[in-house]
């Protein structure tokens, strides 16, 4: 006979095999998945899958690829050789994310904000405050040995508040390196027509070079040609009987890294002048193709 005191003695050992037991049944009651073909089912899947979608989220490729993201904050927006801004009257901020597969395409989105010269009590065009879009592209280094990188893009400009403006446009970039001097080569035409103009295709031809400095200094610039082809009406704008929609752009500024940031200083200018062009010749808006001088900052993560 089993006396009341050993069984007491017994309590811990009884206890530490029923908290045993259920681990014992549910190895033996639950054959291996991978063996039995049957699938996990209730919480220990739903961990199994949380977790694989956290390592999904913590992994830094996608489908081959990985993301970048470049910011800039700056006195104001220049895109050859017109501000973007309406003269520098608010700073310019601009986004882009892309992401980049190593066999040389990339997929992105880009935004800034915008503020065009226009009619109302500012002198502002309340309908355009911002410029965005997407675009994709393909780059190739050192085709055939010879030391020539290719960059093609497209991207279609999208103005939320004018959808009639928007565009498609496709860069193309060819560049080579010669020790310090970088000398890079654009040709950009319109694909769709300029600025929702009917018929009109715009081209720009440009050359940029860059030359690398002691100390982490970079001095470079920009010669381009904004030129038209107009199959549409004549746009004879200020009636002076002549069609004048081309010009030239020019800009030269030096750059360098503080403390993780690019910081570029630079000065913008064109051959449009006051009268003398169908585009930007008015006093209503010759501002913004006036001279310039920009300090942007800038990072990429």
């Amino acid at each position: 006979m089993i006396r009341h005191s050993q069984i007491i003695k017994m309590l811990p050992a009884l206890s530490l095999a029923v908290l045993a037991a259920p681990n014992s049944w549910a190895n033996e009651a639950q054959p291996d998945t991978a063996e039995s073909g049957y699938a996990e089912v209730g919480p220990a899947k739903a961990a199994k899958e949380s977790n694989s979608f956290i390592e999904y989220l913590d992994r830094e490729t996608v489908l081959g690829g990985k993301f970048s993201t470049w910011v800039e904050l700056a006195s104001d927006y220049v895109f050859r050789g017109e501000s973007e801004t309406n003269d520098g009257k608010i700073p310019s901020i601009k986004v882009a994310i892309t992401w980049t597969h190593p066999n040389g395409v990339y997929l992105g989105y880009y935004g800034a904000n915008n503020l065009f010269p226009g009619d109302d009590a500012d002198g502002n065009n309340p309908q355009i405050n911002a410029l965005w879009g997407p675009y994709a592209g393909y780059s190739v280094k050192d085709i055939g040995g010879t030391g020539i990188n290719y960059n093609g893009m497209l991207f279609q400009y999208i103005y939320p508040g004018s959808r009639d403006s928007n565009y498609l446009e496709m860069f193309n970039y060819i560049d080579k390196q010669f020790g310090p001097l970088n000398l890079k080569l654009e040709y950009s035409p319109t694909i769709t027509d300029w600025f929702g103009v009917k018929d009109l295709q715009s081209h720009n031809i440009a050359v940029h070079p860059s030359w690398s400095l002691p100390h982490g200094f970079t001095v470079s610039g920009g010669v381009g040609y904004q030129f038209f082809d107009n199959n549409g009406p004549r746009l004879d704008l200020d009636g002076n009987g002549k069609e004048e929609l081309n010009w030239w752009h020019w800009n030269a500024g030096v750059s360098r890294k503080i403390f993780g940031f690019n910081v570029d200083l630079r000065y913008h200018d064109t051959d449009i002048k006051k009268g003398e062009h169908d585009f930007y010749g008015f006093s209503s808006n010759h501002q913004i193709v006036d001279s310039r001088v920009v300090i942007g900052v800038s990072k990429s993560f």
